[in-house]
Parts: structure tokens; C-alpha cells; sequence
């Protein structure tokens, strides 16, 4: 049911895409929406940001963020989060928006939120980000799945500081080479920070066991390419994706604006894509 009042919100996380869904909520671009609090590592990075906001709370201190009066929780920070306050969010009848999806590799943690919400009456919400047709994808996965492959190709640098630089030495790469074929359990627990995707696709369409994943490092583009192959009784898919690199490397700029729309979505009486 779309609400007659702005709906208010905290944001865990201040960097490639919580910076920029604040800054859509303040911009009144976020459907009805009012931000309320943030919650960042480093203050001293944001000073300006915080002189210019002096009606929301920018906090590293989780006691001090949660006192606040947030209805909508959005996690943009990484899988250590949803793992350490997503229960306290949603015992609270709050909703959740995650972000970082390969969280629910974990399934005793994906069983543990959904109870959560079950009881409190709170929303467990799975960002679509960097995931193309995932709707249609989910929507044709209830008539039953055969297959679901993704391949994710990323420029060298968005590997590097991850798991990948331990498989495969990237600094010599003159071409797309694959270092890691596996599912997308695997994938998502191993590159925490980069393959998120991998694990949206799993749990709309065939499962986190039965999705098979491919990484490949790029020396030669700086796009973020993303291969999919879905084929279902209803109705076979293939795309490809070309994305642009956020200012973390190895996030989508479009990543922040699906977490918008999911607002907009949540708070309108008009949703689109919902």
C-alpha cells in the first residue's frame, strides 16, 4: 500500500552507492522519502557533507544510528553488515533493503532475516542491482528452471585487493583470461565485493548450488560485462550487459539507482518493475 507520508530512512554506508541514494533522497528523487540517518566508517571524510545536512544523523556509532527514527534501512556497506544488523533491523518492523546479496550464501542467515520479518511484520528487500531481467527471469523460474549460467567479465582493476589476485596473477594478463568457474555460492561467498549478482540470479532462478558462475579479468576494456543464459519452461533468455564502473571499481554506477527505484517503487501509488 503506498504511503500518505514521507517515509523515513537510513543509509549504512556512505560510499559508491549510499552516497548517491542520499543524495537522491535529499534531491527529493527518491520517491517520498526523508533521509534520516547515516551510518559511515570514517566522519572526518564526510565533514562537509555534515555541515550541509545538519538535519540528518551522520554517525560510525550503530547504537547512536539505530535510536533513530528510520523506517527503511538500506545496506550499502558490504555483507558484514547485513550479517551483523540485519536481525536488529527487522525485529524492529523496519524494512531491509540489501544490497549485498552473496550475504545469503549463508542459508542459516537467510532462513534467520526471513523469520525475523515473518514475525515482526518488518520487509526483507533484495536489491536488483547490477542484475539485468531479473524480474522477468523470477517471474519465469516459477514455471520451473533448466538452466542458469552468468559470466561476469571485469576490468583488472576491479579484481585487484580481492580473493582473485590469489588465483591468478593479474598484473600479466594480456588477455581475458577465466580464473574461476564454480556455483554461485561459491562465487558470491568467495568475491564478497564483486559477484553479489551472481547471487540474486541464484535466488531468483535455479538456486545457489545449481547456478553456475564464470569470472573473467579484463586487461583490455574498462567495461563491466555481464553474460547471461536462463532457460526456463515458459521461455529461454540470453543478454548481455555492458555496465560502467562506479568509483569503486568493482561496483555499476547503475547499482545506487536500482536501490532509488526500489524506493520510488515502495513509497509511490504508481510502482513500476515491482
Amino acid at each position: 500500500m503506498a504511503q500518505d507520508r514521507l517515509i523515513t530512512v537510513g543509509v549504512m554506508g556512505y560510499g559508491a552507492i549510499g552516497r548517491k541514494v542520499a543524495e537522491a533522497i535529499r534531491a527529493g528523487q527518491a520517491g517520498r522519502t526523508v533521509l534520516e540517518a547515516v551510518l559511515c566508517k570514517h566522519l572526518d571524510r564526510h565533514q562537509e557533507d555534515i555541515a550541509e545536512n545538519r538535519d540528518v544523523v551522520f554517525t560510525d556509532n550503530p547504537d547512536e544510528f539505530f535510536t533513530t527514527d528510520s523506517r527503511i534501512y538500506v545496506e550499502a556497506s558490504g555483507q558484514d553488515t547485513v550479517r551483523d544488523y540485519g536481525s536488529r533491523i527487522l525485529e524492529k518492523g523496519c524494512d531491509f533493503l540489501v544490497t549485498s546479496i552473496g550475504a545469503f550464501t549463508d542459508d542459516a542467515l537467510y532462513e534467520k532475516l526471513q523469520d525475523c520479518a515473518r514475525d515482526s511484520g518488518g520487509r526483507l528487500l533484495l536489491a536488483s542491482g547490477a542484475l539485468p531481467g531479473v524480474n522477468w527471469m523470477y517471474s519465469a523460474a516459477l514455471t520451473g528452471v533448466k538452466h542458469a549460467t552468468i559470466t561476469q567479465i571485469k576490468p583488472v582493476r576491479s579484481w585487484i585487493h580481492t580473493p582473485a589476485a590469489e588465483l591468478i596473477d593479474l598484473q600479466v594478463l594480456t588477455e581475458p583470461t577465466c580464473f574461476f568457474e564454480g556455483t554461485a555460492r561459491e562465487a558470491a561467498h568467495l568475491f564478497p565485493k564483486s559477484s553479489n549478482i551472481t547471487a540474486l540470479l541464484a535466488l531468483s532462478t535455479a538456486g545457489l548450488d545449481n547456478t553456475r558462475v564464470r569470472t573473467i579479468a579484463d586487461p583490455v576494456s574498462d567495461q563491466l560485462r555481464t553474460l547471461i543464459e536462463f532457460e526456463s519452461n515458459s521461455g529461454n533468455l540470453r543478454l548481455e550487459c555492458k555496465g560502467i564502473a562506479s568509483d569503486n571499481p568493482s561496483t555499476g554506477s547503475e547499482v545506487p539507482f536500482t536501490v532509488i527505484k526500489a524506493l520510488r517503487n515502495l513509497t509511490s501509488h504508481v510502482c513500476i518493475g515491482i
